[in-house]
Parts: structure tokens; C-alpha cells; sequence
């Protein structure tokens, strides 16, 4: 069951006070093939990321907590589309992802390949619609790609994110790009047809299933 309580935030970027949710507790029952958490009750990722209602800024809590000056940031926000509300969750995470983005080329804060496939990991996780299923989708591979390429992926999870990407592809209707990763994982874990992700690829590229 999630739980959650009422908090006052200034924004960092144009000092305005807003309301916005702190989670107590949460839970999911089980998880998707991709990962994504299927929680008991309300979804609180919508309190993981907090939204100024003035200038757009969007971030979790770590970066509520940082002061930004920085006046091309403060320009770049004001050309993206406002949000309000009445958009939808993966809308609110997307901005979160591009405000990350945005610290990244501006030096504000540092991000690799690998950090902001994962920020786009949400928003793809909470798309409603096709297309922007296959948009976050295939953003979140480019970056997982890339941080394949640069080295950035941690050594202890080279097989959990091969997969992934192969399950992504597999969902934004990629079958032989998913299939071939999907093919690295079990050919590199052929002596170890325990392990879990052998047998998720196995499964994922002959019978797919929703869940876990």
C-alpha cells in the first residue's frame, strides 16, 4: 500500500513555493518482463519527481535541494511546453528526464550514458500510448547503446541490461534487434542455464510473457 504526505517545496531554479507529495511507504506485487514495478494501490513514482507549477523544473529530491543559477538553463526551460496537472505521469517524467539532460550539457550536474538511459526508463515504463511507448523506448536503447560503447554499464550488470535492451526492442516492435540480444545473453550464460536472465532471454525470445 503506498502512503504519502503533503510537503512545501521552493523550486531551485525560479525560488517559487509549491505543493507537491512525499511518499511514506510503498509496495509492488510483482514486476514486468522489462522491469517495471506493478505497485499495490496508488502509483508514487508520481512523488518521486517534483514539478515547479511556475517554470517547469522537474527533478527528484537531490536536485529540489540544489540552488540553480544558471541563466541559459533558465532559458532553455522556458522554451520547452508548459505542464500542468492535467498531463499525464509519463509526460511529468519525461520533463524529468530532459531537466536531466539539460544539467548534463550545461555542467550543472553530471550524467553518463548509463544515468540518463535510466531517467528515461521511467517515462517509457509509464507511457500509456503506443507512440510514446516506442519514443521513450527507443531513446532509453540509444543511451543503454551508448553507455555499452563507452563502458559505462557496471560489470555485475553487463547481462541484466543486455537484456533489458533485448525486452525493450521486443516491446517497441524490434523483434530482430531484440533477438539478438536477447541471443548475447544466452549464448554468453550457456554454461549457467540457471541464471536468471538466460532463462528470461529464453523465455522472452520463444514465448513472451507480460510478467515476471
Amino acid at each position: 500500500m503506498t502512503t504519502y504526505s503533503l510537503i512545501k517545496l521552493n523550486c531551485p531554479v525560479c525560488k517559487t513555493t509549491f505543493s507537491s507529495g512525499s511518499i511514506g511507504s510503498c509496495g509492488f506485487a510483482s514486476k514486468r518482463t522489462d522491469f517495471r514495478p506493478n505497485y499495490w494501490g496508488m502509483n508514487p513514482v508520481e512523488f518521486f519527481y517534483h514539478l515547479c507549477p511556475r517554470c517547469g523544473f522537474c527533478a527528484s529530491m537531490k536536485f529540489i535541494k540544489k540552488d540553480i543559477k544558471h541563466p541559459e538553463f533558465i532559458k532553455k526551460l522556458k522554451s520547452l511546453e508548459p505542464l500542468n496537472k492535467e498531463n499525464k505521469l509519463s509526460e511529468k517524467l519525461e520533463r524529468a528526464a530532459v531537466c536531466a539532460e539539460l544539467m548534463n550539457e550545461l555542467k550543472i550536474h553530471l550524467f553518463n550514458s548509463f544515468s540518463l538511459g535510466n531517467f528515461w526508463l521511467e517515462p517509457y515504463w509509464w507511457a500509456e500510448e503506443d507512440t510514446n511507448i516506442k519514443k521513450y523506448g527507443k531513446i532509453v536503447i540509444s543511451y543503454f547503446e551508448k553507455a555499452f560503447n563507452e563502458k559505462m554499464v557496471p560489470e555485475d550488470q553487463i547481462y541484466c541490461y543486455k537484456y533489458l535492451i533485448g525486452e525493450i526492442c521486443r516491446r517497441v516492435g524490434e523483434t530482430k534487434k531484440a533477438n539478438e540480444f536477447f541471443d548475447y545473453v544466452i549464448n554468453e550464460l550457456s554454461d549457467d542455464t540457471n541464471n536468471k536472465f538466460y532463462q528470461l532471454a529464453v523465455q522472452q525470445r520463444n514465448d513472451p510473457k507480460e510478467d515476471l
